[in-house]
């Protein structure tokens, strides 16, 4: 079975571009998870980005992540939440989500705080950044965590190609900038979703 695809949703300068971008790529390949990063938004516009993008994740049947406050995810009608903090706060959502939800983490880059997070009962464990390349040492963290723990993986390479995709072996690969950034976001998505497909 090939990675499911876990898209990063982007962040033009025109919001009001954002829902047609995302509806392009959901009709393009399956999508299992869309998470909107919080990056430097306001309270009132990640709102607003989070209610454009709810209907169209519902229709496809994608899993709609955010970022922030645990409260966020009832409150903007989510699926779940994508944990970036400490520990305490990865405890603090899981208490205030599960089982309703989706609680997904981040980690410190070292191998014992992704098994230490895994431990607490987080859906997934992200390896890598959700901008750039994946350094090859979270590349080999992400696989090895795949091949040896149950709580699925997800290998973050937002600026991946489809030659880079081609051997991998996680549960979970989390796309981004490549799509966006090209002239035809659909076709590139398309083209990642292919080489998962020979992947697996």
């Amino acid at each position: 079975m090939s990675a499911q695809i876990y898209l990063i949703a982007p962040e033009p300068e025109d919001a009001a571009a954002l829902p047609g971008l995302v509806r392009t790529a959901l009709a393009a390949a399956p999508v299992a998870a869309l998470l909107l990063p919080r990056r430097s938004l306001s309270a009132e516009a990640y709102a607003s980005r989070v209610a454009a993008l709810r209907p169209l994740t519902q229709g496809a049947d994608v899993a709609l992540l955010i970022e922030g406050e645990p409260d966020l995810v009832r409150s903007l009608g989510a699926d779940g939440l994508h944990v970036t903090g400490t520990e305490r706060d990865l405890r603090a959502a899981l208490s205030a989500l599960k089982p309703d939800f989706i609680v997904g983490s981040a980690f410190d880059g070292t191998r014992h705080d992704a098994m230490t997070r895994g431990e607490l009962g987080a859906d997934y464990i992200i390896f890598g950044p959700l901008s750039g390349a994946i350094d090859p040492e979270q590349q080999d963290l992400a696989q090895w965590w795949a091949e040896t723990m149950e709580i699925p993986s997800v290998l973050s390479d937002p600026a991946a190609d489809p030659a880079s995709l081609e051997d991998l072996s996680c549960e979970f690969v989390a796309l981004g900038e490549s799509v966006w950034v090209a002239p035809d976001p659909a076709a590139a998505l398309k083209a990642l979703a292919a080489a998962l497909e020979r992947a697996s």
